[in-house]
């Protein structure tokens, strides 16, 4: 009698911990969505793995973001359009827990100076291959390209986050190796 009711509690107490995890996550990514979005790059290192600034530091990112998003001759800025966040799977691996995010990222690339037509070929299936979407569109009266594309994100909790989800762009490049062990780069499969 007394092994059951204390398996129950523990199965409840479990069950409500991977409940408050969730929940928890779901809200942070919100949030973080939300200042990329609205331009607040200071608030959005707040959700940055903080593992990230020993490779690049924290004003370094914040210049960096502002100048990925005005640039010479072009402007780009998220749409107002929901991300359809999916959540992988919270895993336990080694001291950490992870999961991978996956979401729409609409963009809006407007430019400064008329787009050549004879420049608009071109331009379609860079951004096409480059951003490895298909669903890239020209808006000739606003002079922009409308851009969605699956994004993702690796949320981690671990001894470093302070006890908290903190996020880190899915890229492929140098800063994923650098960041994660090949260990828990093939078990979330990114």
């Amino acid at each position: 009698m007394k092994k059951s009711f204390l398996f129950s509690v523990l199965l409840i107490t479990s069950l409500n911990t991977f409940a408050q995890d969730k929940k928890s996550l779901e809200e942070r990514t919100v949030l973080n969505y939300s200042y990329t979005a609205s331009e607040q790059y200071e608030k959005l290192m707040d959700f940055t793995h903080p593992k990230i600034f020993t490779l690049v530091p924290r004003e370094k990112m914040v210049e960096i973001m502002q100048r990925m998003t005005k640039g010479d001759g072009f402007v780009i800025t998220i749409a107002p359009v929901a991300p359809r966040f999916n959540f992988g799977e919270i895993k336990k691996i080694d001291d950490a827990s992870y999961s991978v995010i996956t979401y729409d990222l609409a963009m809006k690339m407007r430019f400064t100076e008329p787009v050549a037509d004879s420049e608009l070929d071109f331009l379609l299936a860079s951004f096409k291959t480059n951003l490895k979407t298909d669903d890239v569109t020209f808006d000739k009266r606003d002079n922009s390209f409308n851009i969605i594309k699956k994004s993702q994100s690796v949320a981690v909790w671990d001894k470093d986050s302070n006890g908290k989800w903190m996020f880190v762009n899915n890229s492929d490049g140098p800063i994923k190796t650098k960041l994660f062990s090949e260990k828990v780069i093939k078990e979330l499969g990114i």
